[in-house]
């Protein structure tokens, strides 16, 4: 595999980590759960960390770089809305 090929696969991968990090903020019953919510919770941080870190070497389509900047605005929104700082 060519390295732009490579490069193009983990942008890939990093968007669909994204999109499933951001089905985790949708929890209904966990909010009953003060528990379930706070681990929710720091996975999504976690996880939204390691995003931000694998994104650092990716070059990515200006298109890419938009869903994925919109991706972290909405996951950043999310933690701070929740008490985390970002």
């Amino acid at each position: 595999m060519q390295i732009d090929q490579w490069n193009h696969a983990a942008a890939q991968a990093l968007l669909a980590d994204a999109d499933r990090t951001m089905a985790l903020t949708h929890f209904d019953d966990a909010t009953a759960d003060q528990g379930v919510a706070q681990k929710t919770i720091a996975t999504v941080h976690k996880n939204y960390s390691d995003l931000l870190r694998r994104s650092a070497p990716l070059i990515m389509s200006d298109a890419d770089q938009i869903k994925f900047q919109r991706k972290m605005d909405r996951l950043r929104a999310c933690l701070k809305f929740f008490g985390e700082s970002v």
